[in-house]
């Protein structure tokens, strides 16, 4: 009986044993089958999302003009990012912004102008980023490099093909003779033809390296920008109590400020802008750093970056760029004449102010409670925002009127 039992019991135990087998296979077929699926799903819609892009961008580039390029660009993003601010609540639940008010805050950001109609302080983080994200993608900067991305070939195709047209002219051709026909191998091209070819060459490769230095140069300036602001703030009390008292994310501040900075936006996360860290002379300085280097002083950072590669790798398309810089129709690469007027016109102009800010309201309300080195980097903070970012750090109702007919001017 036993024995029975335990046939049984192994019989049992076996089919038991063959069902749950059968069951984990079939289980584990459909999975692989609703991954393959899944997979096969993603991958058409990647392709198809690809295809569309190239699409849109091949449109774009041969067809639109620059104009029409940039007025859609602008007029698109602002229209999202109204809708986008729309959709997301601002902090303070008691306030309920229009949309028309989204719609400004919205283009102000994308063209940087640095108006507003709302306090940023009432706005939601997720507001604060969208509001990033359009300074960022409105930058001059950034546009320029869009501008590079979507460089025209065709154009110079048919520049160099119009500038080596030959006009038609009539020939009348007598018989040849045969003893005087002559059987040609081979075609070597002429050393014209090779030259242009390698100077098309070097010219498409100076743009492609434009490219990666432009990309480059905004990636370093945000990384660095916003990395010194987030241990600024960590390591000094005073700055890091302001933005906990208003229930600002310390690192979306930084970056906030960094991108606004550099693409001369003038919005900051705080009601009172920059005023309320003017005791903060580091700060002032390292946003001071970052306005200079995205719109003043733009054209002089790009040549010394060309400048220090062509030092170092000995590559001819660099040395290209800085000896003819008209080639590749970049505006913000100057010849190196015109690099030194500009950047000492932007230097002149802000030590003018900076002096006249100085003698005129040293002793002021405007300076009431900062020490000597405070001042100073406040006024040149007003000094350099003055000419485009629209930052400032101090009251700008307690300037004294010369002073702000000078600020006039120089905008």
């Amino acid at each position: 009986f036993s024995s029975i039992l335990v046939a049984l019991h192994k019989k049992y135990c076996t089919r038991s044993f063959i069902s749950m087998a059968l069951s984990l296979r079939r289980t584990s077929n459909r999975a692989r089958e609703f991954i393959l699926t899944r997979t096969y799903s993603f991958d058409r819609l990647n392709r198809y999302l690809r295809q569309l892009v190239l699409f849109v961008y091949r449109f774009s580039a041969l067809r639109l003009s620059s104009f029409c390029i940039h007025l859609l660009y602008f007029v698109s993003l602002a229209f999202l990012g109204s809708l986008a601010m729309v959709l997301l609540k601002p902090s303070d639940h008691s306030f309920s912004p229009s949309y028309v008010d989204m719609l400004f805050m919205s283009t102000s950001a994308l063209t940087v102008s640095g108006l507003g109609t709302v306090e940023t302080e009432r706005l939601s983080s997720a507001q604060l980023a969208v509001l990033t994200l359009l300074m960022f993608v409105g930058g001059e900067v950034f546009v320029t490099l869009l501008g590079l991305l979507l460089r025209r070939t065709s154009e110079n195709d048919k520049r160099e093909a119009s500038a080596v047209r030959v006009d038609a002219v009539s020939v009348e051709l007598e018989a040849a003779d045969p003893s005087r026909v002559v059987t040609i191998d081979s075609i070597e091209p002429a050393d014209g033809s090779v030259a242009m070819a390698e100077e098309k060459d070097l010219r498409s490769s100076c743009i492609r390296w434009l490219r990666y230095i432009v990309s480059s140069y905004i990636a370093t300036f945000h990384l660095f920008g916003t990395s010194l602001l987030l241990v600024y703030i960590y390591r000094v009390s005073h700055a890091r109590d302001i933005l906990r008292k208003k229930g600002i994310n310390v690192f979306l501040f930084s970056l906030s400020t960094t991108v606004s900075s550099f693409a001369n936006g003038g919005l900051i996360a705080t009601n009172e802008n920059m005023a309320a860290f003017n005791r903060d002379p580091t700060m002032l300085l390292l946003m001071i750093a970052q306005v200079l280097a995205g719109n003043l002083l733009f054209p002089l950072f790009l040549r010394l970056a060309i400048w220090t590669l062509k030092r170092i790798t000995k590559r001819e398309e660099f040395r290209h760029m800085l000896k003819s810089t008209s080639e590749t129709r970049f505006s913000p690469l100057l010849p190196g004449k015109q690099t030194s007027y500009l950047s000492l016109t932007v230097v002149g102009l802000m030590t003018a102010l900076l002096v006249m800010f100085c003698s005129m309201d040293w002793n002021g309300a405007v300076f009431d409670g900062l020490n000597s080195f405070e001042k100073i980097v406040a006024a040149l903070f007003m000094a350099v925002n003055s000419r485009h970012a629209g930052e400032n750090s101090i009251d700008p109702s307690l300037i004294s009127p010369a002073v702000l007919v000078f600020i006039i001017v120089m905008m």
